[in-house]
């Protein structure tokens, strides 16, 4: 075989789409030893798959264990059977568990659920209430203030803008103030 066939039964050997045939040519054509120093990078490939094929199991008995385990035979599986007192007392520990976490559950949101600073039993200390609502709106205020300096930016670009808009008055009456000559002959042609 020249280089080139073996080269296209690479690239088919590669892409899955070889036969055989074609396959045990490759590999007599690697195992060889006139292998061109182009190809000899794809030599290992193939002559691995030739010594794993000449290489015997270890285990005499494998076929046989290998057979055991296919589908289709007949194989003994060695269940435990569960008595129904045992289903019972998997029943009855399986409530227990849940029980168990649920209790733990209501003993840890406990302390934050039925807090005093929560709850709404009693009058609320009017200085207490004072204190959150000031405290809430300072931080609003705060936060109002650092707005409105982001506020004063924006309205620079807005005032940039009308400036733009100006010019863009101008240019469009420019023709008009400096030459008014051309803007009546052009409106006499297009009549």
């Amino acid at each position: 075989m020249n280089t080139s066939e073996i080269e296209s039964l690479l690239e088919k050997f590669y892409e899955g789409n070889t036969t055989l045939q074609e396959e045990e040519a490759l590999k007599r054509f690697f195992t060889g030893k006139d292998v061109p120093s182009s190809l000899k990078e794809h030599q290992p490939l193939f002559s691995y798959y030739v010594h794993e094929r000449n290489s015997a199991i270890a285990d005499p008995d494998f076929n046989h264990k290998l057979d055991a385990q296919l589908p289709g035979q007949t194989v003994e599986h060695h269940l435990i059977p569960i008595s129904s007192g045992h289903r019972r007392i998997m029943f009855i520990v399986g409530i227990a568990a849940s029980v168990l976490l649920l209790i733990g559950l209501f003993f840890t949101f406990r302390h934050d659920i039925f807090q005093e600073k929560y709850s709404q039993a009693g009058n609320p200390d009017p200085k207490a209430a004072y204190a959150d609502a000031s405290g809430a709106l300072l931080l609003v205020s705060g936060n109002l203030n650092n707005g409105l300096k982001h506020l004063e930016r924006l309205q620079m670009v807005d005032k940039a803008m009308k400036n733009m808009q100006l010019f863009n008055k101008f240019y469009q009456y420019q023709t008009l103030i400096i030459n008014p000559d051309e803007i009546v002959n052009q409106s006499i042609k297009s009549k």
